[in-house]
């Protein structure tokens, strides 16, 4: 402990400071100039097949994945694995007894929880901040606690500035993390109480819609905690769902499940898996996730949140790439307890109109005889972690902490420590009332196209002569474009606007007659390139493309997507020519090596292959089989040289084997059934 929290302790209080951690960084550019759509984002839209076995509750509010857009939000795709020495400003809440740190640029991210008295972090502490593939918007990384909500997947802030600050109160500071969701149009806000001289931290969680209309919102918290050998994770549960890939679809399975394996035990799961805790008639609900000793961490909360599920990457070779990828060699093993307010994953809730959800959270410390967390009968391991979960957090101090952090929630800081994004003040100013009691949303911004709509309905013409670099496309905005367009007259950047707007909604048509009107008034780089993404034309589209490219700052990504279309579109060679006129540090960027690989496959080019299959990629997305199909090519063309002919399939099977696919290509998610295991 330092000075601070020494003096701190010794008055009986709880300190906050902000502070420093020096760690191996990888660069994380800023975001994408690119709107993208629904259907150039990397999960599939597809139907999911039906649910087996689930009651009405776990498919209430069902939704299907890849079928939500993701704007307004930019994607965050430029990024690498330097991993050189840099610096992560966090804030830290310290009693002596619990250390906690939150990271305000990353979402508030809580990057550790570490137990004095245990002498470990209580949450997986990432040794490195390495971001890789696997969120809503793109980068993301793994360790500590995330607040995920309020859309489907990893949170849109994962990689981006919260608001954060410390309300003074009676009981000591609370620290406090939120910020407006440009999706839902609502706000989510957490605050943290670290009681003075207690060893358990409170996590009390807040939801507001202040629309006079009814919304869908989603929440979990994910907490990453150290995987270790014999880890069991326990949780009130007579009966499992799980995500059965590759389908994505989720299945009722009696747990433990008998007829496979103890599904309890995380290191026994090959591919990796998601496991819902069900059991409908639990007094109380909770997570632990427990060492062999029967020691580990523990989670319980208020009736809102009714589910519990644990995530794993699994002990096959890509599950295991994907940690040691996220952090390092070896130092990256971990698991995910994780609470939401509905039963599954693929489920939101019901924000009714101007209404306020809370919830509290409690998490600490938990040991439990080994004998009985270990048991066979999963029966005894529960009851056990229940009556331990109960002495150790018990619902009437839970209750009295809830009542009070829940009035809390509405004060206001007393000092601000980190600002977030300009949306939330720009939709108050939009629609002429406070978002939520106690938040305060105002940021130091350069005044945006969007601050003008929202205050005086009119375009400056400086904002007249810029492209823009984000976009808003909610019923809201667009009608707020439209009132301005009719009261200025439509310029180009209204026609643009509205476009994406109409675009976003698939409306192809609309959009198409105001990007032409938009491209006749100012042929701008992006006016031609949302032409050239909804023209059918491959050719047409193909010359919009270039005409795009050649326009005024137009940004490296651009070059990207045009490499990724022509690809696609089978034109080898406009490709080549295209690749061959782009600057040095443009053509190194990944996804277009990616390409140029895809293209000295096809063109049986396989030295060419073989050295671009050397670099070591930082954004192939979770689950994508590019890397290891273009592996699989280059030995299926080494062995047809060899053999001079096409070769049979046991004779691919014996080199494939003979040439697996390296480690640092591999990252696929799935395993094929084995041995009684998933």
């Amino acid at each position: 402990m330092n000075q601070t929290q020494q003096k701190a302790r010794a008055e009986g209080r709880t300190s906050v400071e902000e502070t420093v951690v020096t760690l191996p960084m990888s660069h994380l550019g800023g975001p994408s100039r690119l709107p993208r759509f629904r259907w150039q984002q990397p999960i599939p839209d597809k139907e999911t097949p039906p649910s087996r076995g689930l009651s009405a509750e776990e498919n209430a509010n069902a939704f299907d994945w890849g079928k939500d857009s993701i704007l307004p939000y930019s994607v965050y795709d430029d990024y690498d694995r330097a991993q050189t020495p840099g610096e992560m400003p966090l804030v830290a809440l310290d009693n002596g007894r619990l250390r906690v740190t939150i990271a305000p640029q990353y979402g508030g991210r809580l990057m550790q929880l570490y137990d004095y008295a245990l002498g470990r972090d209580l949450v997986f502490r990432n040794p490195v901040f390495q971001p890789a593939n696997l969120a809503a918007l793109n980068a993301w990384f793994s360790g500590g606690i995330e607040w995920n909500g309020l859309i489907p997947g990893h949170t849109p802030f994962t990689c981006v500035p919260v608001f954060t600050g410390v309300v003074d109160t009676e009981r000591g500071p609370v620290l406090r993390i939120y910020e407006f969701d440009r999706i839902v149009e609502a706000i989510w806000q957490i605050d943290l109480y670290l009681p003075a001289d207690e060893d358990r931290l409170y996590v009390h969680g807040r939801i507001i819609n202040a629309a006079p209309t009814e919304k869908r919102a989603y929440w979990w918290t994910n907490v990453a905690v150290p995987a270790s050998a014999g880890m069991r994770v326990v949780s009130p549960g007579d009966y499992a769902i799980e995500h059965v890939l590759p389908g994505n679809e989720l299945a009722r399975f009696p747990f433990p499940d008998p007829e496979r394996f103890d599904g309890s035990y995380p290191g026994l799961w090959k591919g990796a898996t998601s496991v819902f805790f069900r059991k409908r008639e639990a007094d109380r609900l909770f997570i632990a996730a427990l060492d062999k000793a029967g020691t580990g961490l523990a989670q319980t909360a208020t009736s809102a949140l009714t589910g519990r599920k644990f995530f794993y990457f699994g002990t096959a070779a890509g599950g295991q790439h994907w940690m040691d990828y996220l952090a390092r060699k070896g130092e990256g093993d971990y698991i995910e307890i994780q609470a939401g307010i509905t039963p599954t994953q693929n489920q939101r809730f019901v924000l009714a109109a101007d209404s306020e959800t809370h919830w509290t959270e409690v998490y600490g410390g938990l040991s439990v005889d080994p004998a009985a967390v270990h048991s066979e009968d999963y029966a005894v391991a529960e009851r056990a972690t229940a009556e331990a979960v109960d002495r150790r957090f018990p619902t009437a101090e839970l209750s009295d902490v809830d009542g009070f952090l829940t009035r809390v929630s509405q004060q206001p800081l007393d000092r601000r420590l980190s600002e977030g994004s300009p949306w939330g003040a720009r939709q108050a100013k939009l629609t002429g009332k406070p978002l939520a009691a106690g938040l305060d949303f105002a940021v130091e911004a350069e005044r945006s196209v969007w601050d003008e709509l929202a205050e005086t309905g009119e375009i400056s013409a400086g904002n007249l002569m810029r492209v823009p670099v984000d976009f808003a496309v909610s019923d809201l905005w667009r009608s707020a474009l439209e009132r301005s367009a009719g009261r200025q007259g439509a310029t180009w950047l209204h026609d643009l606007l509205l476009g994406i707007a109409a675009l976003d909604q698939e409306d192809m048509a609309a959009a198409r007659s105001l990007f032409e009107r938009s491209v006749a008034a100012r042929p701008t780089w992006l006016g031609l390139r949302q032409l050239a993404l909804i023209e059918k034309n491959e050719d047409r589209a193909e010359q919009l493309y270039l005409f795009a490219w050649a326009a005024e700052d137009a940004p490296a990504e651009l070059a990207v997507e045009i490499v990724q279309f022509l690809l696609r579109a089978g034109k080898l060679q406009a490709l080549e020519g295209f690749l061959a006129k782009l600057p040095d540090d443009i053509a190194a960027q990944e996804r277009i090596v990616l390409a140029r690989a895809s293209v000295a496959a096809e063109r049986g080019d396989l030295d060419a292959l073989e050295a671009l299959l050397k670099v070591e990629f930082a954004t192939i997305r979770e689950g994508e089989d590019l890397s290891a199909d273009l592996w699989e090519r280059l030995q299926k063309g080494r062995l047809e040289q060899r053999l001079g002919r096409t070769p049979a399939p046991a004779e691919l099977e014996t080199h494939m084997k003979a040439h697996p696919l390296p480690e640092h290509l591999d990252f696929r998610m799935r395993v094929a059934l084995q041995d009684g295991t998933n």
